[in-house]
């Protein structure tokens, strides 16, 4: 009688069927779990958005309350921005002030005194401390009256006037998916637009003719 022979039992390690079962389990929950995370990570960009403008309505009303010119601070290295208040007028920088300044800094004298300090500080009725926006998402840029051209890096500024004005500003906002958000302050009652993409200034000029 012929004995059967016994089939060897591997002697270690994964057969490819096993192999090609664990690369199927990892390719599936990566694709169910990849737009988990885009889509929390647009969540917060529109949260961070919806949040910034609630802030600068609440620094608009608090401008007309207190009589104080009162300006959004957008620190774009830290991701961070507050609401400080001032005095009851100021003037905004022109590229011909700055320039000034800048002379009078590379040519003072030792016995000059120091430009004083800033007359603004943390309005904490508005925002007790510094807002970090939420994780993942960044200023990715900031076009101002003062800043026609897009600001990238340092700190920038939205000021708010007691008569009811506001320096014209688009703040954009972007996370670590690649989609965008745009706030646009009006000159005009400190009113905040929010456009779910990445609006030029060229592109905000055709919608304001249109109007």
């Amino acid at each position: 009688m012929r004995r059967m022979r016994r089939q060897k039992e591997p002697a270690g390690g994964f057969s490819l069927i096993e192999v090609l079962i664990v690369v199927a389990i990892i390719s599936m929950v990566t694709f169910l779990t990849l737009p988990s995370i885009t889509s929390y990570l647009q969540i917060s960009l529109h949260t961070a958005a919806r949040e910034m403008a609630s802030v600068i309505k609440d620094a608009y009303n608090s401008t007309i309350m207190t009589g104080r010119v009162h300006r959004i601070v957008y620190d774009l290295k830290e991701n961070s921005y507050w609401v400080e208040a001032g005095p009851t007028s100021v003037l905004l920088d022109t590229q011909e002030s700055r320039e000034k300044e800048e002379r009078r800094k590379r040519f003072r004298k030792s016995s000059e005194p120091e430009k004083p300090p800033s007359e603004f500080m943390l309005q904490t009725l508005v925002t007790r401390k510094k807002k970090p926006l939420p994780r993942g998402v960044i200023f990715e840029d900031i076009v101002t009256q003062q800043s026609p051209e897009p600001l990238v890096e340092g700190a920038a500024y939205t000021h708010l006037f007691p008569h009811g004005l506001a320096e014209k500003t688009i703040v954009h906002l972007k996370d670590n998916s690649d989609h965008h958000a745009s706030l646009v302050i009006s000159p005009l009652v400190g009113k905040t637009d929010v456009y779910e993409r990445y609006l030029s200034s060229d592109e905000l000029a055709k919608i304001e003719n249109l109007r």
